[in-house]
């Protein structure tokens, strides 16, 4: 879907049946063609206008997106995979500054009690597939049903992960060291503190974080209601 396309249904949806010479002459395309619109906008005569479903579906997804959106954000999660089956693990993504001392016994913590808790975690530093590492990044967020955020020391690149998550609108776990201040922009957030020398404390409030994570499928529990 090109700029074209999207400046062709942008103007369809705000101002509806339109000429389509008056469209096409607004476009990079020009008059003497068309953006390719599929089965997206239906012509009469010499108009174009939206398919209505198409009109429903923006609606309801622009009203998704008015705010930050929430869990049940259509595209928060890739409808080009087929949907979890009852019985696999729940994906989790798990951001965390490296380099540090404390990484990898703090890195093995989450993963264990994330698979505990039924889900299996992935962690942006061990993200192995070729290519743009902020591609791996936002497709490991967009399949993550939650993401865990150790915002120690306030690292750039997971403030980074975090906001791709609250622009999905992703649950999200944060967690840090010591007493912290938050950043203003998350200081209502919810914070799990811990400390090196009482990992397994950590480790009983991460599982339960884990275990109230909303349903996604209904043979999960209660439908959420956000």
């Amino acid at each position: 879907m090109d700029r074209d396309v999207v400046n062709a249904l942008h103007a369809l949806y705000q101002h509806g049946e339109t000429p389509a010479s008056d469209l096409l002459g607004k476009l990079w395309c020009g008059p003497d063609s068309e953006p390719d619109l599929d089965d997206l906008a239906e012509r009469r005569g010499g108009k174009l206008r939206l398919n209505p479903h198409l009109i429903k579906f923006i609606k309801a997804t622009e009203q998704q997106m008015a705010n930050l959106p929430r869990p049940d954000f259509v595209f928060g999660f890739p409808l080009s995979q087929l949907p979890r089956k009852q019985g696999e693990r729940r994906p989790a993504f798990v951001a965390m500054p490296y380099g540090m001392p404390w990484f990898g016994p703090v890195r093995d913590l989450i993963v264990a009690a994330a698979a505990a808790s039924g889900f299996v975690a992935e962690v942006s530093k061990d993200l192995g597939t070729p290519g743009l590492i902020t591609d791996q990044i936002w497709h490991g967020i967009r399949r993550a049903e939650v993401v865990v955020a150790d915002i120690s020391g306030n690292n750039p690149n997971v403030f980074y992960e975090l906001g791709l998550a609250h622009a999905l609108g992703k649950e999200v776990v944060l967690t840090a060291q010591g007493v912290e201040r938050l950043p203003f922009d998350i200081s209502t957030a919810r914070l799990l503190r811990y400390e090196l020398n009482a990992l397994p404390a950590f480790e009983a409030e991460l599982r339960k974080a884990f275990t109230s994570v909303s349903a996604r499928y209904s043979y999960e529990g209660s439908q959420p209601n956000f």
